[in-house]
């Protein structure tokens, strides 16, 4: 599966309307830590264990999208959000590839559910 590209305040409620499960990575280009863990998020985002109308990864650049980022309350980066049926889940904050698992193992089961 893809990941979408959340270019601004509009684009992420739209995701939210149309997927009952988001996944959201918040990063900055010039983030060390983001970009080591992005494969992460890329390789789970391509598993297909689940049904990909329900459940969509998508990611924002922080600098790009600072509307969207203030929203979230975000306040180290990278950042990643769990929404079920529009509302927020879980957060997992930092560059551990083991939390991103957890918190995407939970995501796409409580879409399967």
């Amino acid at each position: 599966m893809t990941v979408v590209e959340i270019k601004d305040m509009a684009g992420f409620k739209e995701l939210l309307k149309s997927h009952p499960t988001v996944i959201i990575d918040a990063g900055a280009t010039w983030c060390a830590p983001c970009k080591a863990i992005s494969p992460y998020f890329e390789k789970y985002s391509e598993l297909g264990e689940y049904d990909s109308d329900k459940v969509v990864f998508a990611k924002f650049d922080t600098d790009e999208v600072p509307d969207l980022a203030q929203e979230l309350g975000i306040r180290s980066i990278p950042a990643f959000f769990h929404f079920q049926d529009g509302e927020l889940y879980e957060k997992v904050a930092g560059a551990n590839p083991g939390a991103l698992g957890k918190l995407v193992e939970q995501a796409t089961q409580k879409a399967s559910a």
